[in-house]
């Protein structure tokens, strides 16, 4: 029989990435008992460990302008994320972060981070380490207590305020719940969810089931941005090739050999150049434009094997000893891959969640006592997210929903046992004696993941995205009918389960926005339609179906531009 051990803390961090890190580290400078819990290793697998490494902030002088925009002040970086999200960026948010943004960031050098400038040309492969060793060694001698192998399964909450979590403890093989007056939800995105992803395995949007199933909402959930060079040659591994000096050279083809991306992409100068400098902006401010084109030349017919050419025989060979990410993609990416005599094959992978939990700008949630941060939350960066925004989220919102939850933990919670006993016995009912069927789960997880590939990628229509739906439901119902013999492997069925559930929730508002709108794109409505669609979607869990509710946009202080630098017409 399974037992739990109840464990208390003031604040309990579900999630050990950039946000959740910083988190712990913000409220444990209130003095109160923090616990870092993570379903891996503390640290290690997520989003903010294998980013590109660069970060963005109004600090001229000071952050590298290398393969990304920055900007002189906060207000034009402010302004410029607006423009990029399309609007459907929190105002109070986007301020939030692009104004505290500088402070936060020269801040890092205190919590022993030697290198925030362009980790891509400094740190190695992968970049975001330089981030992560650091905050993990500031949060362990600060004393926060770090638990690795735990999966929560639900947030507890009574007296409709949270009280704390429980879940399982795969390292230990039992049950375990929290006693917290303040629980944050740092647990990153879902790009998982597709097919084809540049992301770890565990970005399986465990965060968003657990703030649906706790009451809270989830906002702007149709948003999913995708990285264009990720490989899809056979034999070599499905990444993205980074901030690489020496890629940055290509040229992307068809399958008739044309440089097909000045069909899309305006070009201020001819030639053989650099990416930035053959369209005048750096491509993390503009890769999901990049990424529409190379799909678009695929559903054409014009690509190869499904994909479409990275043409790189012309780098010179020097490029590729310039710097750690060129170096790291011919002799680890690349695999021996003779680039000099034919071109790779790439195809864009899903790279992060735009939408996610709603929160205010102290990251509370509509549920007292649930705060959450970094890829886990929605708002901040609206319909598509500028290049380097990605690690400046986690650093300005995990210290402030650090510091929320460390205020918020004076309340005693009271856990009852009813409560702690209603979530073991919910995982004893999963788990059955004989073997597991593991390929069946396996099985289940691919199927969402090319569903929502095929039906619900980067070129959407009602038609497919209708289609997806009920496919969806039954996946998730079938994982649900499925039992497993140990922990570690409910741990995979739960992350499948949830891969079925978030991509159920970004079908249904993909299928309600009838328009086009940043990473958004709809085939069958390929215009912006700011008058029928200036509007927030929120969703929330009505028992097993799903409540979505609009709320319209008002602009305080930004200025609505009647155009799209993403190519979309304006209606």
């Amino acid at each position: 029989m399974l037992n739990t051990r109840l464990e208390d803390t003031d604040v309990l961090i579900i999630g050990s990435g950039g946000a959740g890190l910083r988190a712990a580290i913000e409220a444990r400078r209130y003095g109160v008992k923090v616990t870092v819990v993570d379903k891996v290793v503390l640290g290690m697998n997520n989003s903010t460990r294998y980013s590109g490494g660069g970060i963005k902030a109004a600090l001229p002088g000071i952050l590298s302008t290398a393969y990304t925009t920055q900007y002189e002040c906060p207000r034009e970086h402010f302004r410029q994320a607006m423009i990029h999200g399309e609007y459907l960026n929190d105002e109070a948010l986007v301020e939030i972060m692009t104004f505290e943004g500088p402070a936060r960031v020269l801040e890092l050098k205190s919590l022993g981070v030697d290198t925030f400038d362009a980790m891509y040309l400094k740190v190695h492969y992968p970049h975001g380490s330089g981030l992560m060793g650091p905050l993990v060694n500031t949060a362990r001698k600060m004393g926060c207590t770090l638990r690795p192998g735990m999966v929560i399964t639900r947030i507890l909450v009574e007296g409709g305020r949270v009280v704390g979590a429980a879940g399982v403890d795969i390292y230990r093989g039992r049950c375990a719940a929290f006693r917290s007056g303040a629980v944050v939800i740092a647990t990153g995105g879902a790009a998982e969810t597709f097919l084809r992803n540049d992301t770890t395995v565990n970005t399986t949007g465990d965060g968003y089931t657990l703030a649906l199933d706790a009451g809270a909402s989830l906002r702007d959930m149709e948003i999913v941005q995708f990285e264009p060079y990720v490989q899809a040659e056979p034999g070599l591994p499905m990444l993205d090739r980074h901030e690489a000096e020496a890629e940055f050279h290509g040229v992307l083809r068809n399958a008739l050999g044309e440089d097909f991306l000045v069909k899309y992409l305006p070009a201020v100068k001819a030639g053989q150049v650099p990416f930035e400098e053959q369209f005048g902006m750096a491509l993390t401010d503009i890769r999901e434009r990049v990424a529409r084109a190379m799909v678009t030349e695929v559903a054409a017919g014009r690509g190869d094997q499904g994909a479409v050419l990275f043409d790189l025989r012309h780098v010179p060979a020097g490029k590729w000893e310039s710097d750690f990410a060129s170096q790291y993609a011919r002799k680890v990416l690349l695999r021996g891959f003779d680039v000099q005599k034919r071109p790779v094959h790439v195809l864009p992978g899903a790279i992060c969640t735009l939408g996610g939990i709603a929160i205010d700008g102290d990251c509370r949630t509509d549920v007292p006592g649930l705060f959450a941060a970094g890829e886990a939350t929605g708002g901040v960066h609206g319909a598509a997210r500028l290049g380097g925004d990605g690690l400046l989220d986690p650093i300005v919102f995990g210290a402030r929903a650090g510091r929320s939850a460390a205020l918020a933990s004076n309340v005693a919670p009271s856990v009852s046992k009813e409560l702690v006993e209603e979530a073991r016995a919910e995982v004893a009912s999963v788990l059955a004696e004989g073997p597991a069927n593991l390929e069946i789960l396996g099985k289940l997880r691919d199927q969402v993941k090319r569903t929502m590939w095929e039906q619900v990628g980067i070129l959407r229509t009602g038609e497919a995205i209708a289609a997806a739906i009920p496919v969806l439901d039954e996946l998730a119902e079938r994982v649900r009918a499925t039992k497993v013999r140990s922990l570690r492997q409910f741990k995979s069925r739960l992350e499948t389960l949830n891969l079925a559930r978030v991509g159920r929730v970004i079908a249904g508002a993909a299928q309600r926005r009838m328009e086009s709108r940043g990473a958004h794109f709809r085939t069958d409505f390929p215009q912006r339609d700011d008058e029928r669609w200036m509007v927030n979607q929120f969703v929330r869990q009505d028992g097993r179906k799903l409540a979505y509710t609009e709320s319209p946009i008002r602009l305080r202080t930004t200025e609505l531009l009647k155009q799209s630098k993403f190519g979309i017409e304006v209606k």
